[in-house]
């Protein structure tokens, strides 16, 4: 690549916040720390803090079968989960699209899909786990309230709901008898799987990557100061960061929000989202063809396309000159080098905000200080199944994370994680039958 095309290249990315000097690590930490001291105090934050009131530890019962339903917004997935030994195993699984993805629906379809594929598994079960992405406001008894959805879902008329009480009238209405029940939020499953399969670690997070963004984290109930008379005992708590606004927006991620959902809202989600990276991708190309920094053909070819998937944004860059759409239309040597620059960067920008993310809750809850103690983070999620993403990731978690700021992690993921830690949260939370 001629020089003069590589520093069109590089001012192209800067405009669009996709350089190092614009993604400064420690400064992008600290605007996710200062989000969350905010709203532990209870000033105006884009970072909730959510205590859940769910305790992180407890003891397992052998042989008594769990029915767990994960819902996100893709799918409800349900299977029947049975501890032996510490280990778990997972049966009868079965899934159903979500309700409010394809087609808006009000909340009681979503409890009644749920209710529906629960149903043939809780003559064998003791207990009921649900494991969900959404922010929730618990409280503090056992239940809680969805405060949203995100974008890609249409729900209605769930306002001040509670869920496992709908749940439990719905399941009455069938003439089940009722069960001890809990509510988990998906880092916090996936931080008590990890917990559970890598035992005697320092500390734990979880973290869930990708169509979603959250981190889970456990800490005394009284960090939270905005809410007079909370107990002060060790709980999980969901940081909500799939709403976090403390990011350097780009000029293509203006224009991606003015025609996205909620314009304004989620911008960090909208930055790192597994549905939104391929499409990140595109607009910057785009802009790339605008500024005249591609050939005449591949430029028409891009111009061409109304969308792109994450997917084939990483099927580019484990095969550049492969038979994929972007390598089909980047055929030329110096439109080749200006698509590889620009997807390195697309994939190192998410990477970066998901380390500050997570180096933020590693600094808050005093994790990973000892070399020889790292905090264990769960991780779970499509992210993390794309190797670029996570390559990058774990660069950025090693060169700063760890060199700069001394805080040290290992990364852990299994099988079955997210069903693992919600019935594991039954145990620890539910009430004794």
């Amino acid at each position: 690549m001629n020089p003069t095309l590589e520093q069109s290249t590089l001012d192209l990315l800067r405009s669009n916040s996709m350089t190092p000097d614009v993604l400064d690590l420690s400064t992008m930490t600290q605007l996710f720390l200062s989000q969350m001291r905010v709203s532990l105090y209870g000033g105006k934050a884009s970072v909730p803090m959510l205590p859940t009131f769910l305790k992180p530890f407890g003891t397992l019962k052998d042989d008594e079968p769990v029915a767990v339903a994960e819902v996100d917004d893709q799918e409800v997935r349900v299977c029947l989960v049975t501890f032996s030994n510490g280990q778990a195993t997972c049966a009868e699984e079965t899934s159903f699209p979500v309700p409010g993805r394809e087609y808006p629906a009000p909340f009681e379809d979503l409890i009644y899909a749920i209710a529906e594929l629960l149903e043939p598994l809780l003559p064998s079960a003791k207990r009921i786990a649900i494991s969900i992405p959404f922010p929730v406001d618990y409280d503090g008894k056992g239940d809680g309230t969805l405060r949203r959805f995100p974008g890609n879902m249409a729900i209605s008329d769930y306002e001040n709901k509670p869920v496992l009480a709908a749940l439990a009238e719905e399941l009455s209405s069938r003439d089940l008898p009722p069960l001890p029940a809990v509510l988990v939020s998906e880092p916090d499953a996936v931080l008590l799987a990890a917990a559970l399969t890598v035992p005697q670690q320092s500390r734990y997070l979880g973290c869930t990557w990708g169509s979603t963004i959250d981190v889970g984290f456990s800490a005394p109930g009284s960090i939270v100061l905005r809410w007079l008379g909370i107990p002060g005992d060790l709980m999980l708590f969901d940081g909500g960061f799939s709403s976090a606004e403390c990011v350097p927006f780009g000029l293509v991620d203006f224009s991606k929000d003015r025609d996205c959902y909620a314009p304004g809202h989620d911008l960090y989600l909208k930055m790192v989202s597994t549905d939104y990276l391929g499409e990140i991708y595109r607009l910057v190309m785009i802009k790339a063809a605008e500024k005249k920094l591609l050939s005449f053909g591949c430029s028409r070819d891009i111009l061409s396309l109304t969308y792109l998937s994450t997917d084939a944004l990483a099927d580019f860059l484990a095969s550049p000159e492969g038979s994929g759409t972007i390598a089909h239309y980047c055929r030329e040597e110096e439109d080749r080098s200006v698509a590889l620059i620009v997807a390195k960067a697309v994939m190192d920008r998410a990477a970066r905000l998901v380390c500050a993310n997570l180096s933020a809750v590693l600094q808050f809850v005093g994790a990973g200080r000892n070399a020889d103690a790292p905090a264990c983070v769960g991780i779970y999620g499509q992210a993390f199944q794309i190797p670029p993403l996570r390559a990058c990731l774990e660069a950025h978690l090693a060169t700063f994370t760890r060199d700069i700021l001394g805080l040290h992690t290992t990364l852990y993921t299994g099988d079955h994680m997210l069903a693992t830690g919600t019935a594991a949260a039954a145990f620890y939370n539910g009430i004794p039958e």
